[in-house]
């Protein structure tokens, strides 16, 4: 307890050696309302949600759009605010700051210094050992600490930002395509699912029937797959990136091209269907549609549309399909905080969180609540495998789902996502894959079901779906890595009992 009172009166201290000698007249008032009334904000998510405040969620922020801020904002959120930071600073403007000469100024902050620095020798003599282990064991308190955390994150964000050039590298530039034989269109119908855990996935062990709508549609699922990030704005680009989760960075994944445009470069169309919030940059050189957030009735509500809406777009767009080609649908999936929105009320599991203040619902009704939006993805998955199914018998047709990352649901006190990978609990990295390859398909692909289902139960990441999609099309270039398609992981397995697929140009 001496311990935590003495670093709180050392922090106090510390910040007030920093800021002293800004805090001057009009200006220091300027400042120091703004630091209360952000710094209130940023404490209100971080002691409701358990949130981390890194770069990370700076990006997101900076890329979402108003109808997330607008699932933010709450009565008690600007209560809480309003008492912690926008009175208190009301407050500071009324009564404001005199003005001091460079000398006193000076004084006040070498005294307030060595104020801090005889706490700081007291704290070392006294619990050197207790603050060394907290410190090295938990990292990630320097996320939580206001002000400094948000400080640093902005300024980490900024600095990612500072792009040098606006030239695109041209990845695998060897890239081509042995033309097929078959007149058959060949056609991957790829879902990127939002904010869908593979721990509430009763395809995956889950005890509740989350899944049901995808019984009895041969719908073969990956149970142990990882995602690159935790949030979407770095696990979007990095998935079709290729450069791994240990190489990626946001910045990298701008400066260069992708997966959908190596596809498109060597003759595959490639399209974009938005449901969410953007592309984050992926789509950037292909075509794309955003969904439309209003106007059609039983779908849309509150400026945004149900996912089912992608199943009928869908089934426009495959009426037109001449050649090989990818369509990308990104879906809302199951994006907090308000989960109630995600699916069609009432919902199949029952009582609900009918609010954005999720810490405030019981726990049950929370995980009842985001339940069924996962249910409400199954549907929407089954919706479009049927949709691909009509189409089988003129085109060579599959569907591959995964999502972006997971979510904490109140688990050790922690909601939503975006923690740190390295302090992510498995709850936002563990994430759902699931395939559907009707017969013919399986047959252009050489890979019969039962090869894929051999391989499904191994470990996968976001790192294989670059490599996939080009294995799936028959891409071969150096960039392609066989160890990393799944396709052609299952193609060598020992229940095939065939040589490995090279493609890989040397």
């Amino acid at each position: 307890m001496a311990s935590t009172v003495g670093l709180g009166i050392f922090l106090a201290l510390l910040f007030a050696v920093l800021l002293r000698p800004f805090v001057t007249g009009r200006v220091g008032v300027v400042l120091l309302c703004f630091l209360l009334i952000v710094s209130a904000s940023v404490s209100h998510y971080l002691d409701a949600w358990g949130v981390l405040f890194d770069k990370g969620l700076v990006r997101n922020m900076v890329e979402t759009d108003t109808r997330e801020v607008r699932e933010l904002l709450s009565l008690p959120a600007f209560v809480d605010v309003f008492w912690r930071g926008i009175l208190p600073a009301a407050l500071l403007w009324f009564v404001g700051i005199r003005r001091a000469e460079w000398k006193r100024s000076t004084i006040h902050t070498a005294l307030l210094g060595a104020m801090a620095a005889g706490v700081a020798s007291a704290l070392l003599a006294t619990s050197y050992g207790t603050l060394a282990s907290t410190f090295r064991n938990h990292r990630e308190l320097r996320f939580q600490l206001v002000p400094t955390n948000y400080i640093n994150a902005v300024y980490g964000y900024l600095k990612g930002e500072d792009v040098t050039s606006g030239a695109i590298l041209r990845i695998a530039p060897d890239a081509r395509r042995t033309p097929s034989l078959s007149a058959r269109p060949l056609v991957l119908v790829l879902i990127v699912g939002e904010t869908a855990r593979a721990a509430n996935f009763s395809l995956g062990g889950y005890a509740r029937e989350t899944n049901a709508a995808l019984a009895n549609r041969d719908i073969l699922y990956f149970q142990n797959v990882v995602s690159c990030g935790t949030d979407t704005a770095t696990s979007l680009p990095c998935m079709f990136s290729g450069l791994g989760a240990e190489d990626f960075s946001v910045r990298k994944a701008r400066e260069r091209e992708n997966a959908l445009d190596v596809l498109l470069r060597t003759g595959v169309s490639v399209q974009w269907l938005d449901n969410n919030s953007g592309c984050k940059g992926v789509c950037a050189r292909v075509p794309t549609q955003q969904m439309p957030t209003s106007g059609i009735d039983g779908l849309c509500g509150e400026d945004a549309c149900q996912d089912e809406i992608l199943a009928r777009s869908l089934e426009e767009r495959l009426n037109e399909v001449k050649q090989d080609t990818a369509i990308v649908l990104h879906q809302m999936g199951s994006h907090g905080p308000a989960y109630y929105r995600r699916y069609p009320a009432p919902g199949k599991f029952q009582p609900t969180c009918d609010t954005n203040r999720i810490q405030s619902c019981d726990r049950q009704a929370l995980v009842n609540t985001y339940d069924n939006t996962i249910e409400y993805t199954s549907q929407n998955i089954a919706r479009i495998v049927d949709v691909a199914r009509a189409r089988a018998p003129a085109m060579d047709i599959a569907v591959l789902y995964i999502s972006d990352h997971g979510e904490s649901l109140g688990e050790r006190n922690i909601y939503l996502h975006g923690l740190p990978p390295m302090l992510a609990p498995s709850e936002q990295t563990h994430v759902p894959m699931l395939a559907w390859l009707p017969a013919r398909t399986q047959e252009r692909l050489k890979l019969p079901i039962s090869c894929l289902a051999s391989v499904a139960g191994q470990e996968y990441s976001h790192d294989n779906l670059f490599s996939t999609l080009l294995g799936f099309f028959g891409v071969a270039t150096a960039a392609y890595r066989a160890d990393l398609d799944v396709l052609a992981i299952a193609r060598a397995s020992r229940a095939c009992g065939n040589a490995p697929l090279r493609l890989t140009l040397k």
